[in-house]
């Protein structure tokens, strides 16, 4: 990883620009808890580069640091720059971060990277002094616009979090189209993760290779069913991969247990990780191996969403202000 040092009080030192390939791909944002929205955002960035071409192909995602999302939004993230980098490096259509990219898009940076195009979704951002921070990559022919995926957004988990406002953790339906999206390989075209229903003999998207091959799933599961998937969970399937194991995430909850995202949302979410093999939508208290020759169980206990929430509660006022400044009506 390169970094771009760069703020709102100093000017990014870059380095020597690379010739400007199509197969080359830039995507900067936030990236604020790193949702399935922005997981689905670096997918279509990935897409935009055609199968034929993913030789040498590369998405490079910029995250912008603490300082000029305070600067630029007046505000600072709920998730701290270190832990925006390495959930966004987590990604698996993703190759590269930067971090400290510039908060208006630079084409400099772009050049230095070798990327002939930057990727946005079809809304706008707007600097400190209300500008469009991508015009300039506009006028110059070198921006492409994705869907913003709609329902998703950092505003309304902050306003869930504000609100207390739970989500059934076993209802709602998941979109099998979605699901396939983001169970693609690191070209955003392929079957890589498995998704099951209930249990393995309840396949639900065909993932890579076969089942019944020897293969020992590692269930992973977590009390809150991946709530607010963050760097703890993250950290904890990383060493997984590490050791080797073939790693199934359960979206089980405890019913006990208060989440705030859906079914779906977290799915997704796990779905986009690179330590990631398969997930189990609605596992049967037996998860039994079905064609599998195995399973062993994993329980993970670190998770930062109890963090996330005091950040949110103790900053409380600054997030109501924020969310009205986005459209979101509180009574007082």
């Amino acid at each position: 990883m390169y970094s771009i040092h760069a703020s709102a009080q100093h000017p990014p030192i870059f380095p020597l620009a690379m010739q400007l390939k199509e197969n080359r791909v830039w995507i900067d944002g936030c990236f604020d808890f790193t949702h399935h929205g922005h997981s689905g955002a670096i997918l279509q960035a990935r897409r935009t580069i055609p199968l034929d071409q993913q030789q040498g192909a590369a998405l490079i995602c910029g995250v912008h640091n603490d300082a000029d999302i305070e600067f630029n939004k007046g505000g600072k993230p709920v998730m701290q720059e270190e832990e925006r980098y390495e959930h966004t490096l987590s990604n698996r259509w993703c190759d590269e971060i930067v971090r400290d990219a510039p908060y208006v898009t630079d084409h400099r940076v772009l050049d230095a990277y070798g990327c002939k195009y930057v990727v946005h979704g079809d809304d706008i951002t707007l600097d400190h002094d209300g500008k469009d921070c991508y015009q300039e990559m506009k006028d110059m022919g070198r921006f492409k616009v994705v869907k913003r995926t709609e329902g998703v957004s950092t505003t309304e988990i902050i306003d869930r979090i504000l609100r207390d406002k739970g989500q059934n953790p076993h209802t709602g339906e998941v979109d099998s189209e979605a699901l396939k999206r983001y169970s693609s390989d690191k070209s955003g075209y392929r079957p890589w993760c498995w998704v099951f229903g209930r249990d393995f003999d309840d396949v639900v998207v065909e993932g890579r290779g076969q089942l019944g091959n020897g293969n020992q799933w590692t269930v992973v599961q977590e009390s809150d069913g991946f709530d607010l998937f963050n760097v703890g969970h993250i950290q904890q399937l990383r060493k997984l991969k590490e050791q080797g194991k073939l790693v199934c995430c359960s979206m089980g909850t405890d019913p006990a247990r208060h989440v705030y995202m859906t079914l779906e949302e977290r799915c997704l979410s796990v779905l986009s990780c690179e330590y990631v093999d398969a997930v189990v939508l609605k596992p049967e208290p037996q998860l039994t191996a079905g064609h599998s020759t195995s399973t062993d169980t994993v329980t993970i206990t670190t998770s930062l969403k109890p963090e996330i929430i005091n950040r949110i509660s103790v900053n409380r006022d600054h997030y109501v202000k924020r969310n009205i400044k986005k459209g979101v009506t509180y009574d007082h």
